[in-house]
């Protein structure tokens, strides 16, 4: 019985302190992003910055860090394809090749999809946003909204996120042989990123007050149909059977996501002409589909993997929402009240999902190469 007590108080004070790890993280990003934001404005420096911290801290980690990670790195180092045969071979080809070149060594193979991941992120809020100023509220949600983290645990899926919204970036930028190579490559990494080719035809819609109700009632009413299509879809990938048949006991805190995004793209779509800007228009109903399988889904596994399809596009709508309601209201305390509350709810999250130790990044490991 004493032994039992001492191993949970002991347990208990390491995920406190790894709690205090992560925060003392995300203390370190707010403080640089202020010096190079205001005193020192400097944006490619900020940008590598970022790059660099967030890298080392994903890629450096320990194969106990993430729920999947020690699953990943045992196929890595024995070379299994088997594991990597559903339509991923791009996937495999990358870790046969990194595995070669680093001599089977999986902290080399851990960091460069952590570079990858990161980079591609970070490129795409870059040339989605179109204004160096708005990156620090992107990363500040990207990290709070706990899209950065779910990198720890399934990294794979979110290399694949990452590779469809820089298609998207791309595509935005009229590189149309690069942004349809990259989804391609996306879906050879992860079989999921399939349904990002909806963000295609999203592009190409026409965005207004109509279309968005569309496709609030089209994604309410997947709903119905949404359980037997991913059934379908794990018969023909096997391997996300164990997702369908998976069912949460917590949402995760996805509900509560899914709910203030949708109250936020709400009070957008009311406020705003949102045909008047092509991104913004794009990332809102995106971000609108994300939330609303965040609220239906927040049971699923496999739900709410293929939300993340849409809802990181909340990196980019919620930065560029605030500055047309400001501009809207023409009021200084309605961009202050909106980046008060993004600031609360990120935090929230943040510390929701890290107490309740989502993903099972703590305790957090380091590994150098």
């Amino acid at each position: 019985m004493y032994k039992h007590v001492y191993y949970s108080t002991y347990k208990y004070n390491c995920e406190v302190r790894i709690m205090i790890f992560y925060s003392i993280n995300l203390a370190i990003f707010i403080i640089y992003s202020l010096f190079t934001n205001t005193y020192y404005k400097n944006h490619k420096v900020y940008f590598w910055l970022v790059l660099v911290h967030l890298t080392l801290l994903l890629g450096l980690r320990s194969s106990v860090v993430g729920t999947d990670t020690s699953q990943y790195v045992g196929f890595y180092l024995e070379q299994n394809t088997g594991f990597n045969g559903n339509g991923t071979l791009v996937y495999s080809s990358l870790s046969n090749f990194i595995n070669w070149i680093s001599n089977g060594n999986y902290h080399v193979f851990l960091f460069v999809l952590s570079l990858a991941t990161v980079f591609f992120i970070l490129k795409s809020i870059e040339i989605l946003d179109n204004d160096p100023d708005l990156m620090f509220w992107s990363v500040f949600i990207y990290l709070t909204f706990y899209f950065y983290f779910e990198s720890f645990n399934i990294q794979r899926q979110m290399l694949a996120i990452s590779m469809t919204m820089f298609s998207i970036a791309l595509l935005s930028k009229k590189c149309y042989f690069e942004s349809g190579l990259m989804i391609v490559l996306a879906i050879g990494i992860h079989s999921t990123a399939i349904f990002a080719l909806i963000g295609f035809l999203i592009w190409m819609a026409r965005k207004n007050r109509i279309t968005f109700i569309a496709v609030v009632l089209l994604a309410a009413l997947s709903n119905l149909f949404l359980n037997k299509l991913l059934n379908n879809f794990s018969q023909i990938f096997d391997h996300y059977q164990m997702y369908t048949d998976a069912v949460l006991e917590s949402g995760g805190g996805t509900l509560l996501l899914g709910a203030f995004l949708l109250l936020l793209v709400i009070i957008t779509v009311i406020f705003i002409d949102i045909s008047d800007e092509k991104i913004m228009s794009f990332a809102l109903f995106m971000t609108t589909i994300g939330a609303i399988l965040f609220i239906f889904g927040s049971k699923s596994q496999l739900i709410i993997r293929m939300a993340n399809y849409f809802a990181i596009y909340a990196i980019i709508f919620i930065p560029q929402a605030i500055i047309k309601l400001t501009a809207r209201f023409d009021q200084r305390i309605v961009k202050t009240v909106l980046e008060v509350v993004v600031i609360i709810v990120g935090l929230v999250i943040f510390y929701y999902k890290l107490s309740h130790n989502l993903g099972d990044i703590i305790p957090y490991s380091l590994n150098a190469l």
